[in-house]
């Protein structure tokens, strides 16, 4: 399952999920994610993506209304629970090469793996990893857990595991693109 590159979050609602489903495939290929309400999908271009999301609640289209967050994700991958933390600090490494001087928080969101993933536990570790590559390549990073300059933010479906590097500008743009 680790082929998809976006995340999208639907409201809770009679046929909100299908009405969803059935708008985003003009974008590309989704997919529920064996989660109520969570869909993900593999799109060319993301931005088109956020774009028609943004136009379709806008304008006050029911399947646009019923989207509650879309997160673009950079990489995916499978893990094995006890792996979770050791794939995420070398999955984020790319990542991490992208960040300039600002703030940063690392968000998790687990679905699934109850008792076997403590998120805050990650959200710290995965946090320590990047902060000492940015200071590595000399960079100034502080934390703003209300609203960061960088938005790490990791999405666990089962054991695949999707992680995306979002900026205060992409959140002020598209205000459902969020970690929760």
């Amino acid at each position: 399952m680790s082929d998809w590159n976006v995340i999208v979050t639907v409201t809770p609602g009679p046929q909100n999920e299908r009405r969803v489903l059935d708008a985003l495939h003009r974008f590309g290929r989704f997919r529920r994610a064996g989660f109520k309400d969570v869909c993900i999908g593999t799109v060319d271009d993301v931005g088109a993506l956020l774009e028609g999301v943004r136009a379709a609640a806008a304008e006050g289209r029911p399947w646009g209304r019923a989207i509650a967050r879309v997160i673009p994700i950079d990489v995916a991958f499978t893990f094995a629970p006890e792996t979770l933390t050791e794939s995420l600090k070398a999955a984020v490494v790319p990542l991490a090469a992208r960040l300039a001087d600002g703030t940063l928080c690392v968000r998790v969101e687990r679905r699934g793996l109850a008792g076997r993933i403590n998120s805050p536990d990650v959200e710290r570790a995965v946090a320590g990893h990047v902060f000492d590559l940015a200071q590595a390549a000399g960079k100034t990073l502080g934390v703003s857990l209300e609203d960061p300059d960088f938005l790490l933010v990791v999405e666990t479906i089962g054991t695949d595991c999707g992680v995306g590097l979002v900026t205060r500008e992409l959140r002020s743009r598209y205000p459902f693109v969020q970690a929760r």
